[in-house]
């Protein structure tokens, strides 16, 4: 059966760059939207080269103002820079959309030969402005079985790059973003159509602890954040060392609330991450005077690292149904997300992965008095590892193994297995074969086949 279950996954390094620079997407990328390490220095220096020099910009950006305002700042507006052509990219999908899925009734359902043309569509703005400015911007459209269009915009940052100390040591981001405490394993950089559901989607909210994904919750419980609304720091020293740390909003408010904003309540979540590589290239695209390898998804390095999130989710109440039907509600106290990550680059393999364990301190109240009722302090435990092979440049294969254990123990671990073949037809144009299955229930499976094209 041909199926697609699709989590679209845009990159942080797109078409506007290869304009920018007259380069090839094979520049920064394996199989787009996944980085090599060259992409991955790109993107951590604020979108430029790692040793960028005036002569590898083809399009030179429109100067405001002239160079000699820096002397005579603060009696001078300090200069900055545009783009000199709309710094825009356009990413769409075509899917054909079949399913098989079973029931908690006991029947099975499925969709034959859905043809969703197009599924989405990402218009991507992003550059520099100037010397230590840079931004990021996505909207996304999705049109619904009913024809109305769904928009989303899910991206939209600042940030400041080295704007002080040794390059590269201090960068600093706000707005809505990717975090990078999840750099490498988030949808937005694997090869995979399908995103870690085990890590991003788990549910922790439960009258025992969390039992399985989260599904359309409003609002949306965290496990690990695939994207906040929040200010970053982050840097590298000495070309293999990097730390994140950030503050972020957390849980969005309460279904009803009427105060407008977008936090749950006046609490922030914060986070942290320190990663050091081995071997390949530098985390800033230094070189230490080798040679680049002529294929250049090679990089034959280890890179370790560990991170936390600690966030605060009291006030925002979870409508929750106990086992004799009683509607009551749960709350988020506090919770903990801690786990390692690891990636392992040698000669045409990847293998990559991370661990997460949560703790959550949830509380259940009456929903009529506020009345508290319960409270418990539940673990979970999720994990994935991915290898992705390439057999050509532009053939690339990938599996995938992830699980969840809910923080319930009557519950059964959740387990997922992914296979993936991703071909470009074009340096911009993809082809993708996935297949994807409930380890549990062979019931739940799907064969994706999707064509992506970007510009």
């Amino acid at each position: 059966m041909l199926c697609l279950v699709v989590t679209e996954s845009p990159a942080l390094a797109i078409p506007a760059f290869a304009r920018k620079y007259h380069t090839s997407c094979q520049t920064c990328h394996i199989v787009f939207p996944k980085l090599n390490a060259y992409g991955e220095a790109f993107r951590l220096r604020g979108y430029r080269l790692p040793g960028e020099t005036d002569d590898m910009i083809k399009e030179p950006p429109v100067s405001l103002g002239a160079p000699a305002y820096k002397k005579l700042w603060p009696q001078a507006v300090w200069p900055g820079e545009i783009s000199s052509a709309v710094p825009l990219a356009v990413n769409i999908a075509l899917a054909d959309v079949n399913m098989s899925s079973h029931n908690e009734d006991g029947s099975t359902s499925t969709v034959y030969n859905d043809l969703q043309f197009p599924r989405e569509l990402n218009i991507f703005g992003a550059g520099t402005l100037g010397d230590h400015v840079s931004y990021f911007s996505e909207v996304t459209f999705s049109e619904n079985p009913d024809n109305s269009v769904s928009v989303e915009l899910e991206h939209a940052h600042l940030a400041f790059d080295s704007p002080f100390g040794p390059e590269d040591l201090f960068h600093f981001r706000i707005g809505n973003l990717m975090p990078n405490l999840v750099d490498g394993f988030q949808e937005m950089q694997i090869s995979t159509d399908a995103a870690i559901d085990s890590l991003f989607a788990y549910n922790p909210i439960g009258v025992h602890g969390g039992t399985g994904l989260a599904g359309d919750l409003t609002p949306s419980p965290i496990a690990m954040p695939a994207n906040i609304r929040g200010i970053e720091g982050y840097g590298i020293i000495k070309h293999r060392a990097l730390w994140v740390a950030g503050i972020a909003n957390g849980i969005g408010p309460a279904s009803g609330d009427t105060t407008g904003r977008f936090d749950g309540n006046n609490a922030k979540d914060v986070y942290a991450r320190f990663d050091y590589k081995i071997g390949g290239m530098g985390l800033d695209g230094d070189t230490g005077g080798r040679p680049t390898p002529e294929k250049n998804w090679r990089d034959d390095s280890l890179r370790l690292g560990v991170f936390a999130y600690r966030g605060d989710a009291s006030g925002s109440n979870f409508p929750v149904t106990t086992e004799t039907d009683l509607q009551i509600n749960m709350q988020d106290i506090h919770f903990l997300r801690s786990g390692f990550y690891a990636s392992l680059f040698f000669q045409d393999l990847n293998v990559f992965g991370a661990y997460v364990h949560g703790s959550d301190s949830l509380q259940t109240f009456d929903p009529a008095s506020a009345v508290l009722l319960q409270a418990i302090e539940p673990d979970y435990h999720s994990w994935f590892t991915q290898a992705d092979y390439v057999i050509y440049p532009w053939l690339q294969v990938a599996g995938r193994y992830e699980t969840v254990t809910p923080g319930d123990a009557s519950v059964q671990s959740l387990r997922i297995g992914t296979f993936n073949v991703s071909a470009l037809v074009r340096a911009n144009v993809k082809a993708i074969v996935e297949y994807q299955r409930d380890l549990r229930d062979g019931d739940n499976h799907s064969l994706n086949a999707v064509v992506r094209f970007a510009f």
